[in-house]
């Protein structure tokens, strides 16, 4: 995917000018930088030649026209977590809410069979999952509302423990297991296809794309590997604060490659960054001959 590329002395990247930005997002954070230092975005991330180079972030290198182009993961390069570190962890986190449902049915069963106390919780806001889904946020609509789906099957799995309990103590077992039967197969069912199509939704949103970056117009000077697109921006002079001023300062794990912010009412800050002070690639390309 090539962009129209456009060099202007006059949009040199200085502050006091009026500037279309590229913009992308590490999780909730978003980056960005002129337009006319993007050269290309390309898709072929698996075409990446691993080298055994020692560079945070370095993942190996790349082709573009011929010419070898080495390949920086963005949020690894920053020392932050990327995208797709952040979708891995959660659909560790799916996995083992999952299988909590499972084993609060199961430990329910041997409730009702053996007498023994029921200690899970039974207020569905108490459970891991509960606590999870009442913090967690997305910019994926699709996922929102997959997790709003959650709401009527998981609450049902919980309103079972103390229904259950109280006719196993008045002697109704047999209707206690039976009902605990059908739920079994209905809404722990529904429950678990839910989680199952939410882990397909966050496996679906795991592609990288190739950030070819520019200096000239012509040729790369690296790729950045990213993770979500978003949008190229206009902003005025009026937009910008210097990363020399202002409350940037406290982005400490980032302030070094950043310039400054891009502010708009209603949108997310953009975090503008110089792409010179992302690495020395003049020493990794002579690390590589």
């Amino acid at each position: 995917m090539a962009l129209n590329h456009v060099a202007s002395n006059e949009n040199s990247g200085k502050a006091n000018q009026n500037r279309q930005i590229f913009t992308f997002f590490v999780e909730d954070m978003m980056f960005g930088l002129d337009v006319e230092n993007v050269l290309m975005l390309g898709q072929d991330v698996n075409d990446i030649q691993r080298l055994p180079i020692e560079e945070r972030g370095f993942c190996g290198v790349t082709k573009f026209q011929g010419a070898v182009v080495p390949v920086l993961d963005f949020a690894h390069r920053l020392g932050i977590p990327s995208g797709i570190d952040s979708k891995t962890e959660l659909l560790n986190v799916m996995t083992q809410r999952e299988q909590d449902h499972v084993e609060w049915i199961n430990a329910l069963e041997v409730s009702i069979k053996t007498g023994v106390a029921f200690t899970k919780a039974t207020n569905p806001k108490e459970c891991a999952f509960g606590k999870w889904y009442s913090k967690f946020e997305t910019r994926d609509e699709t996922l929102q509302e997959l997790l709003t789906s959650f709401e009527e099957p998981h609450n049902a799995i919980h309103a079972l423990g103390d229904e259950l309990i109280s006719l196993r103590d008045n002697g109704k077992e047999a209707e206690a297991l039976e009902i605990l039967s059908h739920a079994r197969s209905t809404t722990l069912r529904r429950l678990r296809a839910l989680f199952n199509r939410v882990k397909d939704q966050i496996n679906g949103g795991m592609r990288q794309v190739l950030l070819f970056v520019t200096l000239d117009g012509k040729t790369p000077r690296y790729a950045l590997m990213i993770d979500e697109i978003n949008d190229v921006m206009n902003y005025t002079p009026a937009d910008y604060q210097s990363s020399r001023s202002g409350a940037l300062g406290l982005i400490n794990q980032i302030e070094h490659v950043i310039d400054g912010i891009y502010t708009r009412k209603n949108k997310p800050d953009c975090l503008y960054f110089d792409i010179n002070k992302m690495t020395d690639i003049d020493e990794i390309m002579k690390t590589m001959n």
